[in-house]
């Protein structure tokens, strides 16, 4: 499958032509643009209300300037501790093997062979670029929250997603940003009550990048789903 970089025409073409990029052309996204996107966003459902998100999108210089200082701390071995692990441990099954396969279906699309770690490590480290897109969005929220409001906060995600979509643009949520929290508060300066809990890249995909051609396997309608008639 070819990615699809025109513009969703609706909500199922939105969701339907949604992947996950990883890896972007070097083309800005609009200021109007981005405005649009996080004006509409503001509709998103919160339990009560809550809206509990609180957004910081990077584009330009400053971008450029968080991205250099996390990929140089990496280059010299420097980490920082995660907010939360990205998964359970032990991860059990099926849970386990969905997430190997996406992996290994990845770097078969790569050509990178499973002996050949220093490459799969350059791949992993392209989270921190952002994967090179123009835009780069940064949630934290308050480290008050419950559970509850992670689930809000993963609803504004997607609405972000589908009305990027709309837009002709694609992303890439990144939980892998909790790495680094630290360097996150440096450049964002948010209050010490919040917690970096996400990221997200957004911007113009590449569609002549293989890795864009990645399409990740769902379980089937009846895995997931019981109708009681």
């Amino acid at each position: 499958m070819t990615i699809d970089t025109g513009k969703a025409k609706t909500v199922t073409e939105a969701i339907n032509t949604r992947v996950t990029a990883r890896a972007f052309l070097d083309k800005p996204v609009s200021v109007d643009m981005l405005e649009k996107i996080f004006e509409t966003a503001r509709r998103a459902p919160s339990g009560g209300n809550l809206q509990p998100w609180n957004v910081h999108v990077l584009t330009g210089e400053p971008l450029n300037n968080f991205r250099n200082e996390v990929v140089g701390k990496l280059m010299k071995g420097e980490t920082e501790g995660d907010t939360f692990p990205p998964y359970p441990s032990p991860l059990w099954e099926p849970l386990r093997s969905w997430r190997y396969k996406l992996g290994e279906d990845m770097y078969k699309l790569l050509e990178i062979p499973k002996e050949d770690k220093p490459a799969r490590l350059r791949q992993v480290g392209k989270n921190f670029l952002f994967f090179g897109a123009p835009v780069g969005i940064l949630i934290t929220g308050d480290k008050r929250l419950e559970v509850p409001q992670f689930y809000d906060i993963g609803i504004y995600l997607q609405t972000i997603m589908l009305l990027a979509r709309e837009q002709g643009l694609h992303t890439a949520p990144q939980g892998a940003w909790r790495a680094f929290p630290d360097t996150i508060k440096k450049h964002l300066g948010h209050p010490d009550e919040q917690q970096i809990l996400v990221g997200m890249s957004l911007g113009y995909a590449d569609a002549d990048a293989p890795v864009n051609d990645l399409v990740a396997d769902r379980a089937e309608l009846s895995e997931l789903v019981k109708f009681y008639t």
